[in-house]
């Protein structure tokens, strides 16, 4: 029975937009629940699981999604409490390994081997029982902190671990026991494997392959011939072979934070305070971590998914919420003298990360820098603002150029 080698656990929270509106609002449990927007362009943000019954699901147009179901309830997100919520979450996550990859606003891997030994001392018990204790108590804690429910998937590797909790929805626990992986697999359609969107599985399917199974039994090469060498890629996922490492936050390469809007937006001056919003945001995640950096990227997408990144190097490190607008903001009026559209996604992202500047022997600090740095007024009032915003929660203060995002 046992098997603890390497352990991976996949955590996502079931519906997590929609089971907030759900928790938050008695009213709205067991309704069909969409949350996003509600224009013609609206997108769904989040569907309930009574809603999914019709077959509505997030990213679906939400005029498609309320003609499968016209009775669903529309709400606009919240995405101030989700983020909350969120942090509330990860929390718990930590208290049982610290090594934890966020993958989104609602869902992490956690790399468990390192901490086995511990459960299985304090439990007396090893292997698989000791992995359905550690996950139930995942779930009962998570419940007991945000009063929400998450599904827990328990194998050796992420693509597995990933499956487990796809396949415990809603509100579950399954373990993958990858020395079964390859029987296990054989008969679970194609599109259960990273990569293989609706059109490759179309592509697939015209070759008779729609099971796991029958893509491995068409040969490699084969394969590799009709759709290159990702294709070797799928079969060692088609295994149950997945050597790619949990990720640490504290081996991150960049901070960032973007949104996908509910309805485009092509009015330069509430882009501009949504990105004062977000520009926030980063630089109090790097202050919180006691990092600077040294580059911002500017992320844009249009209406018809057409997507363009600006960036810019700055002169010095900087953790200062004012010098990271200044570049921020710059990007954004350049990129809108360029070309105008109505955007659907913007997302700012700071990277050359560093735990202390590390200036030259002639450098100099630029001398926006010298006015920002940690001894002058702005280092205070960002310190101020971190201190109100840590105390009273996110959206408790802001500046007063990204008021327009309420």
């Amino acid at each position: 029975m046992p098997w603890p080698g390497r352990t991976i656990m996949h955590v996502d929270m079931d519906a997590f937009f929609a089971s907030v509106e759900q928790r938050d609002n008695p009213s709205l449990r067991g309704k069909p629940v969409l949350v996003g927007g509600a224009s013609k362009r609206g997108v769904v943000a989040a569907a309930s699981y009574e809603s999914r019954k019709f077959g509505c699901r997030s990213a679906m147009p939400m005029a498609q999604a309320l003609r499968l179901c016209p009775h669903a309830i529309v709400l606009k997100g919240r995405h101030g409490k989700y983020g909350e919520v969120s942090k509330v979450v990860f929390e718990v996550l930590r208290t049982f390994t610290p090594d934890v990859q966020p993958i989104s606003v609602d869902e992490a891997f956690m790399e468990m081997t390192g901490a086995m030994h511990l459960y299985e001392k304090k439990w007396g018990n090893r292997g698989i029982e000791t992995l359905e204790k550690i996950g139930a108590s995942i779930r009962k804690q998570i419940r007991e902190a945000v009063d929400l429910p998450a599904s827990v998937g328990i194998s050796g590797n992420k693509f597995l671990a990933k499956l487990s909790s796809d396949l415990a929805k809603p509100d579950g626990l399954k373990i993958f026991d990858p020395r079964s992986a390859e029987r296990e697999l054989a008969p679970l359609p194609v599109g259960v494997i990273y990569g293989l969107g609706p059109k490759t599985q179309a592509r697939l399917h015209q070759l008779q392959i729609k099971t796991i199974g029958e893509l491995r039994s068409f040969g490699e090469e084969r394969l590799v011939s009709r759709f290159g060498e990702q294709a070797r890629d799928w079969l060692r996922l088609s295994r149950g072979e997945d050597t790619r490492p949990v990720r640490l936050e504290r081996e991150q390469k960049s901070i960032g934070k973007e949104r996908t809007f509910f309805d485009n937006i092509a009015d330069p001056d509430e882009l501009r305070s949504l990105l004062l919003g977000f520009t926030e945001e980063v630089a109090r995640s790097l202050r919180e971590d006691k990092l600077t950096c040294r580059g911002i990227t500017l992320k844009l997408r249009l209406g018809d998914f057409s997507t363009f990144t600006r960036s810019a190097a700055l002169e010095a490190p900087t953790d200062s919420t004012k010098v990271l607008w200044a570049a921020a903001s710059g990007l954004l009026t350049k990129w809108l003298n360029e070309r105008r559209g109505a955007l659907r996604l913007m997302g700012i992202s700071l990277h050359g990360l560093s735990s202390e500047e590390q200036l030259g022997l002639f450098e100099s600090l630029p001398e926006i820098t010298k006015l920002e740095s940690k001894s002058g007024k702005q280092a205070k009032v960002d310190k101020a603002t971190d201190a109100i915003v840590q105390k009273f929660g996110r959206g408790s203060i802001k500046r007063g150029g990204s008021l327009r995002e309420e």
